[in-house]
């Protein structure tokens, strides 16, 4: 997966904490997200070394994945850091502190993680040194245990606990009580949309295996454009339908229907459509159920529903649930680019008024 841009993320809380220490910095670090980072390089501008003062910008970028990648993405990231605050009003912070949050690989030790990012802390550390950015602290946080490259003498061959998982610290407990909330788990906000299992997945699998043998049963009696036009007014008509159903009664569409809409969304035209739905919660409640219906074999359903349900996550200020789905849904499909363009957006700060306009306007000229 291609390297994402340093983006910003939520502005940090305005808390009167004190980080002293690695420790703390660590301890801190879930306060200045609404979903937990992970694989990922987290940049946060500090004050300079003895000055009080606020945080500087908070970015996040996916780690590389390739040890040949550390050093061209090192330097790509701190470029686009730098060139973040080339905006009037915008400061370069005195100093940084890094945290690589990475997940180890199978049958990797915590430890040897943290050896094999070495050389990705040691690359990032010169790249915004050269721009000259000091580096306090850089952080290798996984698998519950964290080290510093910066202070190697003060590591633990083990590790250290991160702070505030068993019970919280004194800088949870200063955050928490001046308003902040803590980062969710990928893992908890990923539930959300997780496909459904055990009879309900059966009956999906049935269903969706139908609704494709039904659309394959029309295409030798028609062309492809006509075929196409047909399933775009027919899944047009029953989203519609459905919408209404759900603003009423709050009825959810039955296994049939279900997978008549999954299949029918794979046409571009109808997700152009979909992307303009002015009940958003209703239509939230619609492409999260789709979503959880893409199960197997039928899982290349799923990047276009799980766009949909982000979108609407986002429409409704849910930015946690909105990245974590997006970030599934390229997972999923690298190459499904109505995904990467929002995430992108949403991760660079893009107002979600301004894009919900565009596709308002878009759907007006297609007649929508």
């Amino acid at each position: 997966m291609p390297i994402q841009p340093v983006s910003s993320e939520p502005t940090p809380p305005k808390l009167p904490v004190l980080l002293r220490t690695s420790a703390d910095l660590v301890e801190f670090l879930p306060f200045l997200f609404d979903v937990e980072p992970v694989n990922s390089l987290v940049v946060v501008g500090l004050p300079t070394l003895r000055a009080a003062g606020r945080l500087g910008l908070v970015a996040r970028a996916d780690l590389p994945t390739s040890s040949r990648d550390f050093g061209d993405a090192a330097r790509g990231i701190a470029d686009d850091y730098v060139r973040a605050h080339d905006l009037p009003g915008t400061v370069l912070p005195g100093q940084l502190v890094l945290y690589l949050c990475a997940t180890p690989l199978a049958g990797e030790r915590p430890q040897e993680t943290m050896r094999r990012l070495q050389p990705l802390a040691d690359a990032y550390r010169a790249a915004f040194n050269g721009h000259g950015l000091p580096v306090l602290d850089a952080l290798c946080i996984t698998a519950g245990r964290y080290w510093s490259y910066a202070r190697p003498e003060s590591n633990l061959p083990e590790g250290a606990e991160v702070p505030g998982q068993r019970k919280p610290g004194s800088v949870s407990v200063a955050a928490v009580v001046n308003g902040a909330v803590r980062a969710a788990a990928p893992a908890e906000v990923a539930r959300a949309f997780a496909p459904v299992t055990g009879e309900r997945a059966r009956r999906a699998a049935h269903a969706l295996t139908q609704a494709c043998a039904a659309l394959d049963d029309r295409r030798p009696s028609t062309t492809f454009d006509n075929l196409a036009a047909e399933l775009h007014q027919e899944t047009r008509a029953l989203i519609e339908a459905t919408l209404t159903r759900i603003a009423k009664a709050g009825e959810l569409p039955d296994a049939t229907d279900t997978a008549r809409l999954i299949a029918g969304l794979k046409d571009r035209r109808t997700r152009d459509f979909a992307l303009a739905c002015d009940d958003h919660q209703s239509a939230h409640r619609l492409w999260q159920h789709l979503a959880r219906h893409c199960v197997a074999p039928h899982e290349d359903f799923a990047p276009p529903l799980l766009t949909l349900f982000a979108w609407t996550s986002w429409l409704q200020g849910d930015t946690g649930t909105a990245r974590t789905a997006f970030r599934a849904a390229i997972s999923a499909d690298p190459a499904y680019k109505m995904a990467g363009y929002l995430y992108t957006a949403l991760a660079e700060g893009a107002s979600v008024e301004g894009a919900a306009a565009i596709f308002r306007q878009a759907a007006a000229e297609m007649g929508y």
